[in-house]
């Protein structure tokens, strides 16, 4: 049997409305049954200002004064409640100075040493001196997986959640 020209077209073209068909219904559910519930729930967490979810990564602006571990533990377990599966990333909205990112850049050695030694407490006893050089406030929190560091110098602020390894074995394989 032969194909003519007219019918070649007219099943490509009804293929690719199909397709879009399909792929906008998709984007619909994954915003109306997804991502505004998701929203929503992430913005009824205690600490959290407001949250955006693009892309499986979810953006959270935290409320002054707010614990960072708790914060990203509540968003990370609500997500993957709600997704089924961990976000992509969970990245928090930061209001930092130059002074601050100075302060990150240099607290970023200090973090890399306290995981290869293991010497954690002195780590965030070197971040605290270090922003405090610099003017600022520094918050450690270390948990299973993740340290969280939060330096605040007046209403500047800077987040940061660096996963660790624990006992400052290798990361290699």
């Amino acid at each position: 049997m032969q194909v003519s020209a007219k019918q070649f077209f007219t099943a490509l073209i009804t293929m690719i409305c199909t397709l879009g068909v399909l792929f906008g219904a998709q984007r619909l559910y994954q915003k109306t049954i997804v991502q505004s519930p998701l929203v929503a729930t992430l913005g009824s967490i205690g600490g959290v200002r407001s949250a955006q979810m693009k892309n499986g990564t979810v953006t959270v602006k935290v409320k002054p004064g707010a614990d960072l571990m708790s914060v990203y533990r509540a968003v990370y377990e609500a997500a993957d409640a709600r997704l089924g599966h961990p976000p992509t990333a969970i990245v928090f909205a930061s209001h930092a100075n130059s002074r601050l990112n100075a302060v990150s850049e240099s607290a970023s050695f200090m973090v890399a040493q306290g995981e290869a030694t293991g010497q954690y407490i002195a780590m965030e006893s070197n971040i605290q001196k270090l922003a405090a050089s610099h003017g600022a406030t520094a918050r450690v929190e270390l948990g299973t997986h993740h340290l969280y560091l939060t330096f605040r110098q007046g209403s500047s602020v800077l987040y940061q959640v660096v996963p660790v390894t624990i006992g400052g074995t290798s990361h290699a394989s």
